[in-house]
C-alpha cells in the first residue's frame, strides 16, 4: 500500500495524553491507504501547472477569472480550505480591476462560506455581509438568496438560532421567488438541523425527506450526501440505529465518490458515536482515527474537539478515566475557543458522566448544570431533559 504522506507529522504532532490512549496505534491501523481526494489533488496541481507553462495565464483577465474562480471552487469541494480562499483572493482582485460586479459578489460569498468552514466567523460574517450588499446593488435576489444560507450557517454555528431560523426563511422566500428549488431545499436541510436540535423529530424528518427528493431532482451530489448524513443523526439521536447506518453508508458512498473530505470526516465521526452506543468501542476508535486525520489535515478544529469527546466517550467506557477526562477537557477548550455552543453543551454533559461514574457529585453536579444551561439557551429540549434525569439521578445517589 501507499504510505500516507502526512501521518508522521500526524502522529509526531499528538499530545502525551492521546500518546497514553493510543491513537498513534489506532491512526496507523487505519490509514492503511491514501484517501481518494490526494489524487485530485494531485490533478488540480498539475492542471495548474499545465497553464502555467504554456503561459495560458496574463492573455486575458477574463478568461483568467473563470479559470481562477473554477480551480478556487475544485478546491473548496476537496475541503483544501487554504488553497480555496488563496485562490479566490486573486480572482477577486481579478473581477475587481475588471468592474466585474457579479463575479465580485460570486467570490465575496465564496470567501465568506470559506471561512465559516475555517470557524473564523466574524470574517465570514464581514465577507457575507459585504457579498448580500453587492448582490443587492445587482437586483440579484438569487445571489441574495445563496449568501443568506451561508448567513444562517454562521448564525447557527454559533448558536444564534433565531437569527439562523431568519436567515433560512429568507432564503426560502427568495427561492420561490426566483424558481430556484436548489436554494429553497438548502435552506430547508438546515432548517431540519435546528428542529433536529430542538427535539423535533417529525419535522426534522420530514424536511430531509423532501430535500433528499429535490436535490436528487437537481442531481446535486454533494449536498444529497450532506443531507443522508444529517437525515442519520436524527434517526441515530432516536436511537434507530438501523437507519441510521443506512443514512451514512449511503451519504458516504456519494462523498467517498466526490472526494468530499468534510462529509467524510462528519460521518466517520456520526458512525462512531453510534458503534459507542451500540458498545463497540474499538471500532468507534477507529472511525474517530480516521475523522481525526482528516480534520487535522483540513485544518477543522471543531471537529477535531468533537473527535476528542467521542474518543473520550471510548475510553470512559473502558474505565481508563484519566484519558477520557484529558480528552473531554481538549474537546471543551476547543469548543469554547472556537465557538460552538452545541458542542460545548455536549462536552460538558458528557464529562459530567464521567466525573458521575469516578464517584466526584460534586464535580459531575457543575458540570451537568452548565450543560444544562447551554441545551436551555439553545432551546434543545430533549437534551436539556435528559441532563434533567441525569441532576436527578445524581441526587439519589
Amino acid at each position: 500500500m501507499p504510505k500516507h504522506s502526512e501521518i508522521d507529522a500526524l502522529v509526531q504532532g499528538l499530545t502525551d495524553f492521546q500518546k497514553e490512549a493510543r491513537v498513534e496505534e489506532l491512526l496507523k491501523a487505519a490509514l492503511a491507504e491514501p484517501l481518494p481526494t490526494e489524487e485530485k489533488l494531485r490533478q488540480i496541481e498539475q492542471a495548474l501547472e499545465t497553464c502555467r507553462r504554456f503561459g495560458l495565464f496574463g492573455r486575458d483577465d477574463a478568461q483568467d477569472l473563470h479559470m481562477w474562480m473554477t480551480i478556487g471552487r475544485s478546491y473548496e469541494r476537496l475541503s483544501h480550505l487554504e488553497k480555496a480562499y488563496e485562490v479566490y483572493e486573486t480572482a477577486l482582485a481579478l473581477a475587481e480591476r475588471l468592474r466585474d460586479a457579479g463575479g465580485r459578489a460570486t467570490l465575496l460569498n465564496r470567501m465568506g462560506r470559506v471561512l465559516s468552514r475555517w470557524d473564523r466567523w466574524k470574517e465570514a460574517l464581514d465577507y457575507l455581509d459585504r457579498g448580500l450588499d453587492a448582490f443587492r446593488a445587482l437586483g440579484d435576489e438569487r445571489g441574495q438568496a445563496g449568501v443568506l444560507v451561508n448567513r444562517g450557517i454562521v448564525f447557527h454555528e454559533q448558536g444564534d438560532h433565531e437569527a439562523a431560523t431568519e436567515a433560512y426563511e429568507m432564503a426560502i422566500e427568495l427561492g420561490h421567488r426566483v424558481g430556484d428549488r436548489k436554494i429553497v431545499a438548502n435552506a430547508s436541510n438546515n432548517l431540519a438541523v435546528l428542529a433536529t436540535i430542538r427535539g423535533d423529530f417529525d419535522d426534522a424528518v420530514s424536511r430531509y425527506q423532501t430535500c433528499l427528493a429535490m436535490f436528487q431532482e437537481a442531481e446535486d451530489e454533494l449536498v444529497l450526501a450532506r443531507t443522508h448524513h444529517n437525515l442519520g443523526m436524527t434517526y441515530a439521536d432516536r436511537g434507530i440505529w438501523k437507519a441510521a447506518m443506512d443514512c451514512y453508508e449511503r451519504g458516504f458512498g456519494i462523498a467517498r465518490r466526490l472526494g468530499a473530505l468534510d462529509v467524510m470526516a462528519n460521518i466517520y465521526l456520526s458512525r462512531a458515536e453510534l458503534l459507542l452506543e451500540l458498545g463497540d468501542g474499538s471500532l468507534s476508535a477507529s472511525c474517530c482515527a480516521r475523522a481525526l486525520d482528516i480534520y487535522r489535515k483540513t485544518g477543522n478544529r471543531l471537529g477535531e474537539a468533537d473527535t476528542y469527546r467521542v474518543l473520550g466517550g471510548v475510553f470512559m467506557a473502558q474505565g481508563q478515566w484519566t484519558t477520557a477526562a484529558s480528552l473531554f477537557k481538549d474537546s471543551l477548550r476547543l469548543n469554547v475557543e472556537y465557538s460552538k455552543p452545541l458542542n460545548v453543551a455536549e462536552t460538558h454533559r458528557d464529562l459530567g458522566k464521567l466525573h458521575a461514574a469516578m464517584g466526584q457529585a460534586a464535580e459531575a453536579r457543575a458540570s451537568f448544570e452548565a450543560a444544562l444551561a447551554g441545551f436551555r439557551k439553545l432551546g434543545a429540549k430533549e437534551d436539556a431533559a435528559g441532563v434533567e434525569g441525569l441532576i436527578e439521578a445524581l441526587g439519589r445517589g
